[in-house]
Parts: C-alpha cells; structure tokens; sequence
C-alpha cells in the first residue's frame, strides 16, 4: 500500500427530503443507537451510578457530545469521497506503512471479545437459576463461545451488510428500550428518576474520597460508541448511499449480495453554487441523524439502566465479573417477583450479544475499506468481490476471537481496560480526523469553528480522562500483562 489512488469526479445526488422517501432519512444513527445501547451500559450501572450515585452521569453527556461532532465530521468526509474516513486517514502523510502499524496498535484495544463472555452470564444466570460462581465457569465459557460463533451469522445474509445490521439493532433497540422503560415507568422511584435525569447536568461533581478512574473513563468510553467504532458512521454513512456514497457504492453480503458492488476509490464533486446548495441539504440530513436519533438513543440507553442500578442495587460494592452482568435481574426478583429474574438476564442477554455483531462488523470494514482502496492487488477484483476482503478478514477474527475467549482474564477487567484504551483511540483519532478535513476537503466544504471545537473538546475530554485510569491502574495492567507473556 504505498500510495492510494486519486479519487474520480462524479456528481453529487440530491438528498432526501422527506415524503414517501422518509425511509431514506434514517441511517446510522438509528443503527449505532441500537448497538450504543450495549454491554457498557449495562455493566456499568452497577459499577458506576450504583457505587458513586447519579451525579457522575455528566460525564456521559459530554461524551456523547464530543462525540455527536466527531461523527459529524467522519459523515463529512463520507459525504464528500464516498470513502470511510479510516481511508482519508491513510490518505496522510506520512502515509499507509505508517498509518497501518500504528491504528493496528489500537486496534488492540477493540479486537477482545468481551461482549461475547459478558452475555455469558446473563444466559447462564437463566439456565442455573442463580448467578454462576467459580464451579460454573466452564458452562460461561461454553456460552461464551456459542455466543461468538452466532455472532456472524446476521453478517451472512441481507444484500448489503449494511441493512442485516440496521434490522438487528432496530429491533434489539424496540424490545430492550420497551422493557427498561416498562420497569423503570412503574417500579422506579421519582426521587431515582431525579437523580438520574439531574445527574447529566451536575458538570464536575466527582464521588467523595477515593474512586476508580478507571471505572469512570471505561463508564465515559461506553457513553455512546466508543474507541475506533466512531469511525464507522463514515462507512455507514457511505453503505446507506448518502452523499457520494450513492457513486462509490457498499459492502455486499455473503450471499445475496452479488449485484452489491464498492468501487475502489472514493469519488467527489465539483464545487459548484448548485452542488454547494445540494451539499447543505446533506449536512442537514446528517445533524438530523444525530441529533435527533443517536445522541437522543444514547442518552435514553445510558439513563435507564441507570435507573435500574441506582433504585434495586444501590451502594454495591467489591463487584465481580460475574456479578455485574446480572446482579440487578436477582436485586429486580426479589423486589417484585421471579418472572422480573428471566426479563432482565433476557434483556441483559438482548443488550450485549447484538452488539457483538456490530463489533465484529466494525473492525472487518475498517480494514476491508483500507486493504480494497490501498492495495494493488485487490484491483483486479470486481467490485462486487469486496466480500472476499470482508469474510477473510471475519475468519481470521473468528479464530483469534476463540483464542481470546480462552485467555482473557475477569471479564469485567477486560471490560474497563477495553475502554480505557478506546478513550486514547477516539482522542487521537479526533484529532487526525481534524487533519483530514482540513487538509484534504475545498475550503468551502471544510467544517466551521464549532465542529473544529467540538473535535479538539473530545481529543482533550478522552485523553484526560484515560490519562487518569492510566497512571492510577498501570500497576494492575503491568501485572495482568507480565502473567499472560
């Protein structure tokens, strides 16, 4: 990959504009709202507003809104190349060997499947009629692995990937956001309900004496995507056929996807006053994705399973990886009867196993797009065989994921260090998506002061934040890394 090849010229299509096409205004942000509301959130509660109360949920707002710019400006670039911003990133010097070594160190902190050993527990919470202890841990495991393996099978099917993806989230979002709004409606405390919805806005409130930074920064990271995943709205964005992605095309499925093509290379338009009117329409068809789906859907998944820790498992301490993943069905149970024990673990089961899906999806395409644009060989293919790429890239994930399920530690742990090296990931990337746009979009087409504010605003929020957990944990992680090599 020593250099990428320049983009084509083509025209900008017209945005949607409502009507009988309102279908086509819904797009990633309602799919990564579906795969937001995942297994940070729910493992979080009970480390988080259940320990240091509502008050530290302001930390979840100012991430979710660091990062509504980021996505922003990662569908900017999308909308302008048709290419994933991941693409624009190995567009920079000091270009692709760089670029591929260093974001395959961060991508060290994405590749773990936790989520998988997470929703573990929940399904054997069900099937033991209690929460698995010591003496179980073969049968979460077993789980574990079943779990993984389904996890590729909605990436098989649908055309495009794209579409398998929005159906498993809409409706992962439906039946998980109707049951913790039903709980929380008519077994959830008013003075809980105030805490929480207050707590979003006490910036700067921080729990008394000692606390977990790391915690903090891992419960911070889950606040919305996370990590290298932000970056998928550009890919998303560009799948959903916004902006010049309608020219360049998306990632087919396995099978059913054969007239899916992706071309390979990015395509841009003219600066013109025609397409920069048209051009405006699709900023607007992408705030709306944002600011009315996702950052709405985020805050909803972060609030409610909130309300769940604070008002059944309130001050719990010394939690364990098991634990978490279902103590609040036990806490739920025992308050207002045995069926609230087989909701729950279903819904914590629903919450974390799906988003699994959206994982495995996320670090395949960040690496499809790169490998289809930048190397050579991979031009020879038709457009339709991006699959190849795709696939190979699932197959080698599948069996380092089966490794890694045998050798990760508490699944808790590997939960918080995973988002604290999101943190540092979504920072710098912030900032290198800042470079891009400057350095590569028409001056009449680069984002204005607030945009580039917001960016800076996330690349300071998440660097600080882990830098805390780093220096306050780097004894722990010294420990953990030095038994496992």
């Amino acid at each position: 990959m020593q250099s990428f090849p320049a983009w084509e010229k083509d025209t900008l299509p017209e945005a949607p504009r409502g009507g009988r096409r309102w279908t086509a205004l819904i797009g990633p942000g309602l799919l990564m709202a579906g795969a937001n509301i995942g297994g940070g959130e729910w493992l979080f509660g009970p480390l988080v507003t259940a320990q240091y109360g509502g008050h530290v949920l302001w930390l979840a707002t100012v991430s979710i809104l660091v990062q509504a710019a980021y996505n922003l400006a990662v569908m900017r670039y999308a909308l302008y190349t048709g290419e994933s911003i991941f693409v624009g990133f190995f567009r920079t010097l000091p270009g692709p060997a760089f670029w591929t070594c260093f974001y395959l160190l961060f991508e060290f902190g994405a590749i773990w499947p936790y989520l998988s050993s997470n929703a573990a527990v929940p399904l054997a919470s069900a099937i033991l009629g209690r929460l698995p202890g010591a003496a179980d841990a073969g049968l979460v495991r077993t789980l574990g692995y079943a779990i993984f393996c389904c996890a590729f099978v909605p990436l098989i099917f649908g055309g495009k990937v794209y579409y398998a993806l929005e159906k498993v989230m809409v409706a992962k979002l439906v039946l998980v956001l109707s049951f913790l709004g039903f709980v929380c409606i008519f077994h959830v405390s008013a003075a809980t309900w105030w805490e929480v919805l207050s707590g979003f806005f006490r910036f700067g409130s921080l729990p008394p004496g000692e606390f977990n930074w790391a915690t903090l920064a891992a419960f911070s990271a889950v606040a919305g995507a996370g990590g290298l995943t932000n970056s998928a709205f550009s890919s998303y964005a560009r799948d959903k056929g916004w902006g010049m992605g309608a020219k360049t095309g998306a990632i087919p499925s396995a099978i059913g996807g054969r007239t899916v093509k992706l071309s390979h290379t990015g395509k841009v338009f003219d600066v013109t006053p025609e397409s920069l009117a048209c051009w405006r329409r699709w900023l607007t068809v992408i705030r709306r994705d944002q600011f009315w789906l996702w950052l709405p859907g985020c805050l909803v998944g972060m609030a409610l399973p909130a309300m769940f820790s604070l008002e059944f498992v309130r001050g719990v301490k010394d939690v364990d990886g098991n634990a978490v993943a279902a103590m609040t069905a036990g806490a739920l149970a025992q308050s207002h009867g045995r069926i609230y024990w087989f909701l729950t673990l279903l819904c914590g089961f629903l919450i974390m196993a799906p988003t699994q899906v959206s994982q495995l999806d996320t670090i395949a395409r960040r690496w499809t797009d790169i490998i289809w644009i930048g190397a050579r060989s991979t031009h020879a293919l038709a457009p339709h065989k991006v699959k190849i790429v795709y696939y190979t890239i699932l197959v080698v994930y599948f069996f380092w994921g089966l490794l890694a399920l045998r050798i990760t530690p508490n699944p808790l742990v590997l939960a918080i260090a995973t988002g604290v090296m999101w943190n540092f990931a979504l920072a710098f990337t912030a900032l290198h998506t800042l470079a891009v746009l400057r350095r590569l979009l028409p001056a009449g087409l680069r984002p204005g002061w607030l945009m580039q504010l917001g960016l800076l605003a996330c690349a300071v929020f998440f660097f600080g934040i882990s830098g805390l957990a780093f220096a306050q944990q780097w004894p722990k992680l010294a420990a953990w890394l030095g038994a496992l090599f």
